[in-house]
């Protein structure tokens, strides 16, 4: 038998296996090779992960905590500048009205003048009293209109005139409030000038003196009234009529009859605020 070409029959080299290299015992065949790159592309994965990936995470989610913390720092700030500002709308809201409640209350300049202003309210009542005394006695007998002075000097008036007949200060009563008479939030912030007053007027003089002195502008408390018809006796009260003898009869004068003269008593009280100097004087001492 003959050979052609290259083929060989029985060559050695043929039938030998390739060989790899070898390290620690074990041949690095292909697949070895594989996997020892695939181990390696893994391990190297991990390394770069933790190496890189991992703090540039840990930077970026630490970044985010801390914008997310400035912005709740930023709202929070605009809560609290809204809190800031509702509240010192509603100091000046609370100082207003302060204001308003003190300006209701009497001050140094009202208080001097009280007790004119007492005294014009009763005589504005008397406008009009000798007119309307003039018409009443027009009906009346002529004895009693040759008598009016001496009549009036005894009580006997056909047109009352309203008088103030007393305005007696109350020096111990009067100074700065601590008996709680209106309260105990009002002790050592408010004071009193006490005085007790005493005016004679008709019914319809009086109800207006008080309705008038309500509207001046101090803060004036009324206590302990006491309104009584006359000096306050029944005697006095029957004496104040008039009659007049005809023949053996005495005839009741209807249309000529003097008008009841009502004696108003009551305390009055103007109420202030203490003045700075009398503010520090009250005030508590600091504690030691």
């Amino acid at each position: 038998m003959t050979a052609g070409g290259d083929f060989i029959p029985n060559d050695p080299n043929l039938e030998a296996e390739p060989s790899y290299p070898v390290v620690f015992g074990i041949a690095l065949t292909p697949t070895i090779l594989g996997i020892l790159l695939a181990v390696g592309g893994i391990a190297l994965a991990a390394y770069l992960f933790l190496s890189l990936v991992q703090p540039a995470l840990e930077k970026y989610n630490d970044l985010r905590q801390k914008v997310q913390d400035k912005e709740a720092q930023v709202q929070q700030a605009a809560v609290i500048a809204k809190q800031i500002a509702d509240a010192n709308a509603n100091l000046e809201a609370a100082k207003k009205q302060r204001t308003e409640v003190l300006n209701l209350f009497s001050n140094e300049s009202t208080l001097n003048t009280l007790l004119l202003d007492l005294n014009r309210q009763v005589e504005t009542r008397n406008a009009g009293v000798a007119k309307l005394e003039q018409d009443r006695l027009a009906a009346c007998p002529a004895w009693v209109r040759n008598n009016v002075e001496e009549l009036r000097k005894g009580g006997v008036e056909v047109a009352r005139r309203a008088a103030l007949k007393d305005f007696t200060p109350d020096a111990k009563a009067s100074g700065v409030i601590t008996d709680s008479a209106y309260g105990s939030l009002v002790n050592n912030k408010l004071k009193r000038q006490v005085a007790t007053v005493n005016l004679e007027g008709n019914v319809n003089q009086t109800q207006a003196i008080f309705r008038n002195i309500e509207r001046l502008q101090p803060f004036l408390v009324f206590k302990d009234v006491k309104i009584v018809v006359g000096d306050g006796t029944q005697a006095a009260t029957s004496v104040n009529r008039l009659f007049e003898v005809r023949g053996n009869t005495v005839q009741f004068l209807t249309n000529c009859q003097p008008e009841p003269k009502l004696t108003t008593t009551f305390r009055l009280e103007a109420l202030s605020p203490l003045t700075p100097q009398e503010t520090v004087k009250v005030a508590p001492a600091p504690a030691k």
